[in-house]
This record gives C-alpha cells, sequence and structure tokens, in this order.
C-alpha cells in the first residue's frame, strides 16, 4: 500500500510540473519571439520570423511529449493569447507589432507581422494533428 502512495504523490508532482512547465515555455516563447521575429525582415531575409516559428513549433512539440494533446492546446492558447495582446496593446506612439509604415520597404518587412501572427496559429494546428506515435517515442 505504501508503494502505491507514493507512486500517486511522484504522478501528482510530475504532473503539476509538466503544466508549470508548459505554460512557462509557452509565455517564453511569445514574448521572445514577438520581439525577434523582425530580424532580417528589413534586408528581406526574414531569419528572425523563421527561427521564432521553429521555437514556437519545437516548444509546442515538447508539450506534446509532457504531456498529451491538452498540453499543446494549453502551450497555443497561451503563446498564442500573449502574442495578441501584445500585437493589439500597441498605442500610436510605441509599437511591438509593427503592421504599417513609411519605412517598410521590403517585402518582409512589410508582411513579417502577419506572418508571424498567423503563422503561430498554423505551427500550433500542425503540431496538434501530428501522429501521436511522434510524441510516443520521446517519452520516457
Amino acid at each position: 500500500a505504501q508503494v502505491k502512495a507514493d507512486y500517486k504523490v511522484s504522478t501528482q508532482h510530475k504532473s503539476l510540473t509538466s503544466w508549470i512547465t508548459t505554460i512557462a515555455f509557452a509565455i517564453v516563447v511569445a514574448v521572445v519571439g514577438t520581439f525577434a521575429y523582425r530580424l532580417g525582415a528589413a534586408y528581406n531575409i526574414p531569419y528572425g520570423l523563421f527561427l521564432t516559428l521553429l521555437a514556437v513549433g519545437m516548444s509546442s512539440f515538447m508539450a506534446g511529449v509532457r504531456g498529451n494533446i491538452w498540453h499543446i492546446f494549453a502551450h497555443g492558447a497561451v503563446s498564442i493569447g500573449i502574442t495578441w495582446e501584445m500585437a493589439l496593446s500597441s498605442t500610436s506612439t510605441s509599437t511591438v507589432v509593427a503592421l504599417g509604415g513609411s519605412s517598410l520597404i521590403t517585402y518582409w518587412s512589410q508582411h513579417c507581422s502577419l506572418y508571424w501572427l498567423y503563422g503561430i496559429i498554423v505551427v500550433h494546428l500542425v503540431v496538434m494533428f501530428l501522429p501521436a506515435r511522434w510524441t510516443k517515442a520521446f517519452q520516457d
């Protein structure tokens, strides 16, 4: 009976830790990604967008490895919510997500923001519909 009780506590602790880790990574990916996605856009080489969407995909995939589809969903809800909140909470004098302006002259400097805002949604949907055996391969 003692072994089962220890196992139950250990499983609950692991579950709580995995949820906290998932939410923490979602917050970090959203905030860092929102500030880094424009790297290279002014020179028409959007390496920042590519790297941030790759980081979102990897973080979301690892959320699925830590838990299940609900971890991926929570990761998506938190990171998408924070990203869009940062985009929509800008004022006329201070903006985090640039959606237009006379200084945006290249294709990627004009459209990178839209690719970031919608790309983070698409990446989470793609990860959500990956085969479950892919995440199971990384679990212990």
